[in-house]
């Protein structure tokens, strides 16, 4: 009887030091899509195909021992927020900027990004009316008579202000479309994978069309918190160092499934 109460003892220990062991990440992205990268405007975790970035960043369990990933969707402003507190670990798909320094980490290298351990690349248009004078030569605007509509808390802005030109941020992207049709915004600055998507797929937007060339192109990342960092190190560069890797062997494959 102490034998078999020893060996439930012994099974007990073993099993908790086993979930202990088991590091659960809390990662979140947009609940708007930004398709191919995450599908879906919804909070809800879209299954089987949720995305491109999503599924990538679910492969880092299959190469990262005792690693599971728990995936949230929440609005942009709200995963930077939660993760400068550290109620979440890891946020993608995130620009590199100064500002966000103070919001969470980034792969780093010789004293800046590190862009060869980016999640993927994309870039930003401009989208006018087909009727509008608005125009974009790759240096300067012109035809600008109001403002310019962008996603709330993407680096766009910045960029944009520095630049001069006057914005109005919207917190979704059917709001963005609808100030520009109806005349409250000259143009919008998108990430074209969220802009081409809707205006190819979403009924009411056939009176829009892209800007050539692109406004600006910009690597992203897999943002993780201050609070992760400094306590797993060594993880962390793990984890970027497994995107890198990951990036290069799987990306083309995974894209095709979406196209």
């Amino acid at each position: 009887m102490l034998f078999k109460t020893l060996l439930l003892i012994l099974s007990l220990l073993t099993c908790s030091s086993i979930l202990q062991a088991e590091m659960i990440f809390r990662a979140a992205y947009e609940n708007a899509s930004q398709y191919p990268n995450y599908v879906g405007d919804t909070s809800e975790i879209v299954k089987p195909k949720p995305g491109v970035a999503v599924e990538l960043v679910k492969r880092l369990e299959n190469h990262i021992p005792d690693f599971k990933i728990e995936f949230f969707r929440f609005p942009w402003k709200q995963c930077l927020l939660l993760l400068k507190e550290g109620e979440l670990d890891g946020i993608f798909n995130g620009s590199f900027s100064q500002q966000r320094l103070k919001v969470g980490t980034y792969p780093w290298k010789d004293g800046s990004v590190d862009t060869n351990r980016r999640l993927t690349t994309m870039s930003y248009h401009f989208y006018r009316l087909k009727d509008s004078k608005f125009n974009w030569d790759g240096h300067s605007v012109s035809g600008l008579t109001g403002k310019i509509g962008t996603p709330i808390a993407f680096s766009i802005e910045a960029d944009l202000k520095k630049m001069g030109l006057p914005i109005l941020s919207a917190r979704d992207i059917q709001v963005n479309f609808s100030n520009l049709l109806r005349g409250k915004v000259d143009a919008l600055a998108l990430q074209d994978v969220t802009g081409d998507f809707h205006i190819q797929r979403k009924s009411g937007l056939n009176s829009i069309e892209k800007v050539l060339p692109a406004l600006k192109t910009k690597p992203y990342y897999l943002m993780i918190s201050k609070q992760f960092k400094n306590k797993h190190p060594e993880l962390a560069e793990k984890i970027w160092n497994t995107i890198a890797i990951l990036r290069e062997e799987k990306l083309k494959e995974l894209l095709q499934g979406y196209y």
